[in-house]
């Protein structure tokens, strides 16, 4: 895949401008320092010329004891510059690393779902970790080195024109034709890095997914089909890597007879010119050390061109997330933190996605401090009606009222504080379960934690635990049970104690005895609170205030369970597979 940003430099003024100018006086300082430490390389150089003309030819007593202390002082000079300089310039590359990363992070979390839906997790994160590790790399090593060596040559170019300006001519003739090939490399490198970080992307995700779902992995015999799929990953990423060894690797053969020509032409004229009389051994040998000295930053600037345009592949790729469209985003507005008592209206409600009809004019009434259930078969269109609520997706038609207040004119934080919602994948951080139930209010203390932790239950697997509250769950909670994730769940709804209360397949992953076991939490948690139900099984939702059949985004039919089971084709159907399941 060629490079997305065409220009360049739009990607190298958006790093300059953005990020590297707010750091101008360090960046400054450090520009001060390599320019000591490229002139110290030059004075080495120059000191070449009094310490073989005064000192071996001439026999200058003095300048025996001057030149070995000027060589230790300059030494020491460009020691400290050279100290200063690196440190400066890591610091300005970690923190503009951490500023892009800060930026990255929090272009994700107010993306919108649909962003998610369409991305890899993997690619996200490989942006994140991967790309900003190249473009850090570049900043940190390349970008310095490169000022650095210029200066360096700048300064031995100087030297070399004040001892003979004719004889440097003659050693820099061969130079010029390095240009074209470090140039046609570094753009091949630069292109073969974007591939690589792209596939790296891929076997970011292939780890992920393998590893968060080694369960089915494990459970269908899949070991090998994984193993293909990461190899596959990794032999791509082998013959990206090769191929950018087999290119890179050009340039230094190259530079090394570039640089020999160079070197034979300068002995040979500089040797006519000794003869000759027309210069001295100590100038020759000045300008023999300053081409030598030379050579290497020389050398050292192709191969640094390939490290920038591999941080350059880097920098398009993390542009490209930052850049991501503002359609793409979620419209958050100014919060008004406004309590909600919980009647919610849907009029006219119509929502397709990827041009499939999902929800087809939906109406429908959920009293504040009722409970309302909603039931159908799978694909139905009941978890969209809760997408819609919290706004996850906002192209839906028609409106959506809470309290008479249409929820786009809602901020999306005062939407969903008023919301506590509770799922059937119960999502754990690899923290503690005190930390796992505070996510719900994070302003809610260790006492108040406690009190809820008994009311759901959750006290009571916990105190059976070495730390008790501050036992680490593991990733996703895989320490604990189904049981005892959810009732975590339900002291993270209830610390938060919203006036709306969604439960989707909440108990549906759990047996019926653990079931009836956390019923009581539920009983506490859905006490006073507009409460919404989406639920497979029956038998949980029998006794909510309305319930509402659901067919392929069609409201069936709606009323109390008794009224169902005569009425709706849906329930009825339901209801006939729950008992064949049972029996």
């Amino acid at each position: 895949m060629p490079s997305v940003y065409k220009n360049k430099r739009s990607v190298i003024n958006r790093l300059i401008f953005d990020y590297l100018f707010s750091h101008k006086y360090i960046i400054f300082l450090a520009l001060l320092m390599m320019i000591i430490s490229a002139a110290a390389t030059g004075l080495h150089a120059w000191l070449v010329r009094p310490a073989l003309d005064e000192v071996l030819i001439k026999g200058n007593k003095e300048m025996l004891f001057l030149i070995p202390l000027a060589i230790i002082i300059v030494t020491l000079c460009k020691g400290i510059a050279t100290y200063t300089h690196s440190f400066q310039m890591s610091k300005v590359a970690h923190s503009v690393i951490a500023k892009l990363q800060t930026h990255m992070f929090e272009k994700l979390m107010y993306l919108n779902l649909n962003y998610f839906n369409e991305s890899k997790s993997g690619n996200l994160i490989s942006r994140l970790i991967n790309d900003t590790y190249y473009l850090r790399l570049a900043i940190v090593k390349s970008v310095t080195a490169v000022i650095k060596d210029i200066l360096v040559i700048i300064f031995l170019l100087a030297n070399m024109f004040y001892q003979s300006w004719s004889l440097t001519l003659f050693a820099f003739f061969a130079f010029p034709l390095a240009i074209w090939p470090i140039k046609k490399i570094g753009k091949s490198i630069r292109n073969i890095t974007y591939e690589i970080q792209n596939e790296i992307a891929k076997f970011s995700n292939v780890l992920a997914e393998s590893i968060k779902g080694i369960r089915q992995v494990k459970a269908y015999n899949r070991e090998e089909y994984e193993k293909k799929r990461a190899f596959e990953t990794i032999n791509f990423i082998k013959k990206f890597f090769i191929r950018s060894a087999f290119v890179s690797n050009r340039l230094s053969p190259l530079m090394e007879f570039i640089g020999s020509l160079a070197v034979a032409v300068s002995i040979y004229a500089g040797g006519v010119f000794v003869l000759n009389e027309s210069m001295t051994t100590g100038q020759f040998m000045s300008f023999l050390v300053s081409l030598l000295l030379a050579y290497q930053p020389v050398k050292a600037l192709g191969n640094l061109n390939i490290s920038v345009q591999e941080g350059l592949a880097g920098a398009e790729r993390i542009f490209l997330l930052l850049d991501t469209p503002l359609e793409k985003s979620e419209k958050h507005g100014v919060s008004s933190n406004i309590k909600l008592n919980g009647n919610i209206e849907f009029k006219d409600v119509n929502f397709s996605y990827s041009e499939q009809k999902i929800l087809n004019n939906i109406n429908l009434t959920i009293d504040s401090g009722k409970k309302t259930a909603f039931v159908g078969m799978s694909g139905s269109g009941k978890s969209t009606l809760i997408n819609l609520l919290l706004r996850f997706y906002d192209h839906y038609k028609g409106t959506i009222k809470i309290d008479q207040k249409d929820i786009k004119s809602l901020s999306l934080f005062d939407l969903r504080e008023n919301i506590s919602l509770i799922t059937q994948e119960t999502l754990l951080f690899n923290e503690s379960i005190l930390d796992n139930i505070r996510y719900g209010n994070m302003s809610s203390n260790d006492d108040e934690i406690q009190a809820i932790a008994d009311i759901s239950g959750v006290s009571k697997f916990a105190n059976q635990l070495p730390d008790k509250l501050n036992t680490i769950v593991g990733e996703s909670g895989i320490k604990l049970s189904g049981g005892q994730r959810q009732r975590i769940a339900i002291a993270r709804a209830l610390i938060k104690d919203a006036p709306i209360l969604i439960m989707d397949e909440a108990t549906s992953s759990l047996d019926n005895l653990t079931e009836k076991e956390i019923q009581s939490a539920l009983d506490e948690l859905m006490k006073d609170k507009t409460t919404i139900i989406i639920a497979h099984r029956l038998s949980t939702i029998q006794n909510a205030d309305v319930i509402f059949t659901l067919e392929k985004g069609i409201i069936e039919s709606n009323g109390d369970h008794e009224y169902l089971i005569k009425n709706s084709a849906v329930y009825k159907k339901l209801q006939l597979q729950e008992d064949y399941n049972d029996n």
